[in-house]
């Protein structure tokens, strides 16, 4: 007869069931008193025991509840972790102005922290995007209780954020604005795809300005009209970001994360400190740049847009923040990993080196010259050449941009909204028939790494007082797939300065000068092409459209439509792309690895 409801030894039950435990203390809805007599709320999770700890502070808009997994983690790794709402978010008091407040504020939370029974008066920071450039902003405040920042793709105004390189502003801008309004996260109508693909797309069609973007999603804004009201880098934008005086304070240590396909405001932020740096400050400085985009920075995948990034690419970046925290508050060792001051990724060859500058990674630059003298570049298949020989004299290549179009031609700026493969979507070029320019070089003999940022200088005239220009490169395989690799834009007006605008005289040639491409640092492999695209910015919904009229362009609508021919001058000494090589050989730096699931 079977039996059941046998009860086993209570030796044995300890065996096969621990008893259960909560892995950290968490103190829930805290209120942290500022200056101003505003209060902000915070979530702070404990490691246990009653030893206090050094304190990691998140200073968000996106909701302290957030990134509970990340605090779990950190709480069991022996770190108070603190997430914050910025004001005007998630229950704190005030309004959320973005940027402004946060150097000042987050000195404040900072101080309030050092203070408390939990605290070993130590603190640190975690965060990326909003939460990394804020970790500059407050540094450059110096609270005193501030060990070291770990700034990951830090969001530089003027650059990544707000108004963007050459002074283009983007849609998505707005996108941001309706997902941090009011207190909630508003995550449900923020990640609804097809609306917002709908309200790019209505922009685009130009019945209604920029300006009026927010009236047409139905969030009128006194922030996004703030924003249309300062087209330049004026001194509203820049109030938004560090002041260069600021630098000079900053003396901690730092560890900056940041990705190859994301803005260049990571490497900025920390340039911009190196020039102010004391030598100390400078020795104590390090870089990280990973093949991701940019949520990776915090969260890497393998494969990002259709590519694999490679299994040596999976770092783990909690791991690197507890042994560099360790390293900086509680006298650990420096992290085998940090062996040089900057430690990148090298896509193809899947590995790490190591450099000790930025400017370190790039063993030469290379000029590579534009050349199409017996084909005029307007297509693919009667694309120009790209290589080190100067070319003759001969005549201009042109295309024409008719912005009245839908939208019609996606960059990698549109991401996963254009395609779950964009990386490899070679749609920008395919669709190229005489409103863009298209240069390869011959195949590669050998592979070689591309490593740094490259440029471009483009003589350029128009008969139009603006337009924006696009600048794009590509691997392109044997096989025929393709590879993005980095990408620029410059706005016309802005040639000469992003702080005034110059109209274009038609018919005048200028040199355009496009220094802001992302990092590039890929093995190029034998018998690939590298391609390089001269196409019209605005013919996507993903870029705020320029009708070419030399008006306000967030004012613009598709009654201000002005037809773009734009010639690029070619020959001696004239348009030009420039290489970046990479240092031959070196020993691979081992990275710290994610557990496999």
């Amino acid at each position: 007869m079977a039996v059941s409801g046998v009860l086993m030894p209570a030796a044995a039950q300890e065996d096969e069931a621990p008893a259960l435990t909560r892995p950290y203390d968490l103190s829930f809805q805290v209120s942290i008193p500022l200056r101003d007599g505003t209060d902000v709320i915070g979530n702070i999770f404990h490691p246990r025991g009653e030893e206090p700890q050094p304190t990691v502070l998140l200073y968000t808009p996106y909701g302290a509840d957030s990134y509970s997994d990340v605090a779990a983690y950190f709480a069991r790794h022996g770190y108070n972790f603190a997430s914050v709402n910025v004001r005007g978010r998630g229950g704190s008091d005030g309004e959320l102005i973005p940027w402004i407040e946060d150097g000042r504020d987050g000195y404040d939370v900072i101080e309030w922290i050092a203070e408390q029974p939990w605290s070993d008066g130590q603190v640190t920071m975690w965060g990326g995007s909003y939460a990394g450039k804020n970790q500059w902003m407050i540094a450059g405040e110096v609270p005193p209780a501030l060990r070291t920042i770990v700034p990951a793709s830090s969001g530089m105004v003027g650059w990544d954020i707000g108004i963007h390189s050459s002074n283009v502003h983007r849609p998505f801008n707005f996108y941001w604005v309706v997902m941090t309004a009011g207190a909630t996260q508003n995550a449900v109508i923020a990640h609804d795809d097809d609306f917002w693909l709908g309200a790019y797309a209505d922009l685009a069609r130009g019945e209604i300005p920029l300006r009026d973007f927010d009236e047409l999603v139905g969030y009128p804004s006194e922030i996004w009209q703030d924003w249309m009201d300062h087209p330049t880098m004026d001194a509203f934008w820049q109030s938004a970001s560090v002041a260069p005086e600021r630098y000079d304070d900053i003396t901690i240590p730092t560890l900056s994360i940041g990705a190859q396909f994301d803005g260049v405001g990571t490497v900025r932020f920390r340039e911009n400190h190196l020039e102010h740096a004391t030598p100390e400050a400078a020795a104590n400085s390090y870089l990280v740049i990973g093949p991701w985009n940019h949520p990776g920075t915090r969260n890497p995948q393998r494969v990002m847009g259709g590519l694999d990034l490679g299994a040596q690419s999976l770092l783990d970046v909690k791991a690197l923040h507890v042994a560099w925290w360790d390293h900086v508050m509680k006298d650990g060792p420096l992290p085998d990993f940090l062996r040089d001051n900057v430690v990148y990724y090298v896509l193809g060859a899947d590995e790490w080196r190591s450099a000790p500058s930025v400017d370190a990674m790039t063993a030469e630059r290379q000029v590579w010259w534009l050349d199409s003298a017996e084909t005029g570049a307007g297509s693919i298949d009667a694309h120009g050449a790209l290589g080190t020989a100067e070319p003759g004299d001969q005549d201009d290549d042109t295309y024409v941009y008719d912005p009245s179009h839908p939208g019609y031609n996606e960059g990698y700026e549109g991401g996963a909204l254009v395609s779950e493969d964009f990386m490899n979507d070679p749609g920008l070029m395919n669709r190229i028939d005489g409103d863009g320019l298209v240069y390869d070089s011959a195949p590669f003999e050998t592979a070689r790494d591309i490593v740094g940022f490259p440029s471009a200088e483009l003589y350029l005239s128009m008969d139009v007082p603006d337009t924006d220009i696009r600048v794009a490169l590509y691997e392109v395989r044997e096989n025929g797939d393709v590879i993005f690799l980095s990408q620029d834009w410059v706005r016309a007006r802005y040639r000469h300065s992003i702080h005034e605008a110059t109209l274009v005289t038609p018919g005048e040639t200028d040199v355009y000068r496009f220094e802001n491409f992302q990092l590039i640092a890929r093995t190029i492999e034998a018998d690939s092409v590298l391609r390089m695209v001269i196409a019209p910015l605005g013919a996507g919904i993903h870029v705020e459209r320029n009708r070419n009229s030399g008006g306000v362009v967030a004012e613009e609508t598709n009654a201000d439509n002005r037809v773009a021919t734009v010639n690029v001058e070619l020959g001696a000494g004239r348009s030009r792309v420039v290489i970046p090589w990479g240092v031959p050989g070196g020993e691979p730096v081992e990275p710290i690895l994610m557990a496999a699931d």
